[in-house]
């Protein structure tokens, strides 16, 4: 994954325009503020967003891919409706949540793939009481609070009062990925950590939690000199770069860490000099704790795109198997916004690639399973769990 430039604001003004226009051009539909946004005929979308600028990058590429095998697997299944899927990608990613929301067929839309994206989006389909679900989103800040972004999260949303929340993601949150941090330092025997971000909120948010829960196992110290350790919260692979190189020379020995949306190869890249290896957390399931779902996903995949999936990419294909399992199981409700999300956010012991796991009334799953990508003089090694 790339980091993507992001705006932590829009226009509220805007937003609004958007959403009260699609409210009238949905055919039978009452205007915006209803509570029973509904698509007429017999036709759903679902739309997947696609960051722009990220044609070289294979994870994300094997998320998409993911996700258009769960379609071409499980969309024939909704058979009260004929069920389509449109990829998007525009210049900003708030473009494509916009794009989704004029669609009169949209009925659901599979969003963001860099961690803390989804913020440019959720808004916005939110507004239309439009399902969004991200396949790898771990930013906790879009769905629970934390000290570390004020008025989070429902700074996120739009008409909330009228809809709630209808941002939901299969992919743990960072929360759970800070717990998983902190045990790979204890592995590693990290007594004296340091700490920093880059300031966005995704960096200020998990490197909190790491911060939080390293203690009082782990010592978190105030400067990098004589740490034994380093975490660097951060969504911008060139500050990471910058500050892993600083934290390096100054201290030479300390085990560096990062988190999920450092696991690219543009970050890879750049930390050319030396020999140290940097240890980067990403959602996935390890090897052993795979059902056999999962172990067929691997292999369907395989079998498809002519190579193994990345770590993320499982959760790619839940997402939209997640969805169309929903759609199915609404029957003729399908085509209601508010019976989609309702029921989406009711999952509970769903059996799947993934273990077994349920959504909580954030949006957010049961599941806390992480593997650790190595960065290691320019080269990202793939964890294998």
């Amino acid at each position: 994954m790339v980091h993507l430039g992001r705006a932590r604001t829009r226009a509220r003004a805007l937003t609004l325009i958007a959403a009260a226009a699609t409210a009238t051009a949905l055919g039978g539909c009452a205007a915006a503020g209803s509570s029973n946004v509904k698509v007429s005929g017999k036709a759903l979308t679902i739309y997947a967003s696609v960051p722009a600028g990220t044609a070289s990058d294979q994870t994300v590429q094997d998320v998409l891919d993911a996700e258009r095998l769960a379609f071409s697997r499980k969309h024939s299944e909704v058979s009260a409706f004929t069920v389509s899927l449109r990829t998007i990608q525009a210049a900003k990613l708030s473009d494509n949540g916009r794009t989704a929301i004029q669609d009169t067929t949209a009925i659901a839309y599979l969003g963001e793939i860099p961690p803390g994206a989804s913020a440019d989006s959720l808004g916005i389909t939110n507004a239309q009481d439009l399902l969004q679900v991200s396949p790898t989103d771990t930013a906790v800040e879009l769905t629970q609070s934390t000290p570390a972004v004020p008025n989070s999260p429902n700074r996120y949303y739009e008409s909330l009062k009228s809809y709630g929340r209808t941002f939901a993601r299969v992919v743990p949150t960072t929360a759970k990925e800070a717990q998983a941090q902190v045990r790979e330092m204890q592995g590693l025997k990290v007594k004296r950590l340091y700490v920093a971000d880059d300031g966005s909120p995704y960096g200020r948010a998990i490197a909190a939690a790491v911060k939080q829960d390293a203690t009082p196992a782990i010592s978190v110290v105030s400067t990098p000199a004589g740490a034994d350790g380093a975490f660097y919260g951060a969504d911008s692979a060139s500050a990471a770069i910058r500050t892993f190189t600083s934290i390096a020379h100054a201290s030479p020995t300390a085990k560096l860490f990062g988190p999920s949306a450092l696991a690219t190869e543009t970050f890879a890249s750049g930390m050319t000099a030396g020999a140290r290896t940097i240890y980067v957390s990403v959602p996935g399931v390890p090897r052993v704790d795979l059902p056999a779902a999962g172990e067929q996903f691997i292999a369907d995949f395989t079998s498809t795109y002519g190579h193994a999936p990345a770590p993320q990419a499982i959760f790619g294909y839940e997402a939209m198997a997640a969805v169309l399992d929903v759609l199915k199981q609404a029957g003729s409700s399908a085509n209601s916004r508010s019976t989609v999300v309702s029921d989406f956010f009711a999952i509970k012991n769903r059996t799947s690639v993934l273990p077994t796991y349920s959504i909580n009334a954030n949006g957010d799953t049961s599941l806390a399973v992480f593997v650790f990508d190595r960065v290691r003089a320019g080269k990202l090694v793939l964890g294998q769990g």
